[in-house]
């Protein structure tokens, strides 16, 4: 309800308003009449055409960052949680995620697309246009496409690098949350308990320690969403490729107040939802998280 209120403020308040004659009560039920009716009156398409054209582009690149960071985060943190604090393995993995931490991702991908730009492409569209349709890998898998084999290897090589870059902030987070709660867990005694009765170290780490370690850090894992999403925007802009990012870059460029408000609403929304759904996931994997609620 806030964000749909900031929402219709900025469109409200913008100079040649659509909604200039009538009270803010009446612009207010008139942009919900039309977000329910998925056509909106100062678009030339409808809410299903910016889902698929812009929002999911940008979604695939981000859904692909977190994966990658979740494929190389967990076994790392599991690695630096289970170790000793003073070991030099350790301190090796946390000075490399403290380095690429403090370094600002834009000017990361500046200095890779500046290192690669003589063997790389990494431009999808020419320009900023905001309703160029982005090819996914999605959709190559699912078009019958008699050369899919080499469609399927352009999108990756274009989704490599940038995946690459937006992978690195969600990764180190997830070393850190994972480390840490690994080695809260490994210190309490049911986990000491274990290794006596246990005959495997790999049964105590997979059925004792990591059930009741990972479930409490996906709600924490979700923090990060925001910081993701504006940052899978910035690579958007900075690698032209088509998606949310060179939508608000395009609106903002010719001050379109309605496109920068439903971005606004959309992306607020989107990080609302993806919040709740971590928090009902972790309930739904560790039961023991809601004794706090009845307690």
């Amino acid at each position: 309800m806030l964000l749909s209120l900031i929402a219709v403020a900025v469109i409200y308040n913008s100079p040649n308003s659509i909604f200039e004659n009538i009270s803010f009560g009446q612009a207010y039920c008139i942009f919900y009449q039309q977000l329910l009716s998925n056509q909106f009156i100062w678009l030339d398409y409808s809410l299903w055409d910016i889902l698929a054209q812009i929002l999911f582009p940008t979604f695939e690149l981000a859904i692909l960052a977190i994966f990658c960071a979740l494929i190389i985060g967990f076994p790392l943190g599991i690695i630096v949680g289970l170790g000793k604090n003073d070991s030099k393995r350790n301190y090796f993995i946390k000075l490399i995620c403290l380095i690429f931490y403090a370094s600002p991702i834009i000017w990361i991908a500046i200095l890779v697309m500046s290192s690669l730009s003589n063997d790389w492409t990494f431009s999808k569209v020419s320009n900023y246009q905001p309703m160029i349709k982005s090819l996914s890998i999605l959709d190559v898998l699912i078009t019958h496409n008699v050369d899919k084999l080499s469609t399927l290897y352009a999108e990756i090589k274009h989704l490599l690098i940038p995946t690459m870059i937006l992978t690195i902030q969600p990764c180190i987070i997830t070393i850190q949350l994972i480390s840490q709660r690994v080695s809260i867990t490994n210190r309490q005694n049911y986990i000491k308990v274990a290794r006596i009765r246990e005959n495997s170290s790999l049964k105590v780490l997979f059925r004792h320690l990591l059930p009741n370690a990972i479930p409490k850090t996906i709600p924490q894992l979700t923090y990060n969403i925001t910081t993701l999403l504006f940052s899978t925007m910035a690579i958007e802009i900075l690698f032209n490729r088509s998606g949310l990012g060179t939508w608000v870059f395009s609106a903002y460029h010719q001050h379109d107040y309605m496109i920068i408000a439903l971005s606004i609403f959309s992306c607020g929304a989107l990080i609302s939802l993806l919040t709740l759904l971590s928090e009902i996931v972790a309930f739904l994997i560790y039961p023991l998280q809601s004794r706090a609620l009845y307690e």
